[in-house]
């Protein structure tokens, strides 16, 4: 059988079953537009069932935050228990970042992958995995070698929460500077809840992202927004604040795409009708 009747053939084929094709779109288009609700919403992250167990309260106080690989550390150190306030540290090293705070001098350094820290006169000194009260003890015991009662001031300079406050495009990273941030300043930070953003469905997605701790905070009440002003960020926290959904403008673009597709089908059938027509 050579090309030209197996073309034929399957096209008649085609017409011999037009109406199995007919149902078939209709009960396809039905299925596409009341099967999924990412027909409707299909920007909104972070989903969860009606049933999703949360995790209790989000703790009112934040925990001493543990040092680790990646971080920025500020390092200064001052001598005679910082009596005299007064900054020893060496500028200037390799691989440090000089800034200026308040008329004070302030050298970051990087944690590396191997938990270490570089350091002037101690040099390489693992540091990840110690909190920041104990890493500063750590350092003055270390630097006792050097200086009369070392007094030493340790901030990691990169911590950082993301917040999506419930449109596109409005998401930002931001640093957490004051240790006591609370979830309401964090959306602070990005101007508030979007006009899209359901206030009683804020998520904090928290820890390792293949199995995180997520908790609910409802806004929308004057005790759910006062109780939320106790709720302190982590570093790495995840805000998330779920959009809310428009059914009409939504059930107009997926009406719109499911005759587009419906259209494409009907266009394809009547090309095959006319090059039937023609064989």
């Amino acid at each position: 059988m050579n090309r030209k009747k197996i073309l034929y053939f399957v096209i008649q084929s085609a017409f011999k079953m037009k109406i199995n094709l007919k149902h078939l779109l209709f009960f396809g288009l039905l299925t596409v537009l009341f099967s999924s609700c990412r027909i409707f919403n299909p920007s909104v992250m972070l989903r969860t069932p009606k049933d999703y167990p949360y995790s209790a309260g989000i703790d009112t106080l934040p925990a001493s935050y543990i040092i680790q690989k990646g971080d920025r550390v500020s390092f200064r150190l001052f001598s005679n228990q910082g009596f005299k306030i007064i900054d020893l540290t060496t500028l200037g090293e390799s691989g440090a970042t000089r800034n200026t705070i308040s008329g004070q001098n302030q050298v970051t350094y990087l944690v590396e992958q191997d938990s270490n820290i570089n350091l002037p006169i101690i040099g390489r000194t693992k540091l990840a995995g110690l909190n920041l009260k104990d890493a500063e003890l750590f350092l003055e015991d270390k630097f006792s070698n050097y200086y009369n009662d070392p007094y030493i001031m340790l901030q990691v300079s990169n911590r950082r929460v993301i917040v999506f406050p419930g449109s596109g495009g409005g998401a930002r990273v931001i640093p957490i500077e004051n240790e006591y941030t609370s979830v309401i300043e964090a959306l602070a930070l990005v101007g508030g809840i979007a006009d899209r953003g359901k206030a009683h469905k804020v998520k904090v997605i928290r820890g390792n992202y293949a199995n995180p701790e997520v908790f609910k905070v409802d806004l929308s009440t004057a005790v759910g927004f006062a109780e939320a002003q106790t709720y302190y960020v982590r570093a790495n926290d995840i805000i998330y604040v779920e959009p809310s959904y428009r059914p009409v403008q939504q059930v107009i673009t997926a009406t719109s795409q499911v005759l587009g597709f419906a259209s494409t089908i009907l266009v394809s059938l009547l090309y095959i009708r006319s090059f039937s027509n023609t064989i």
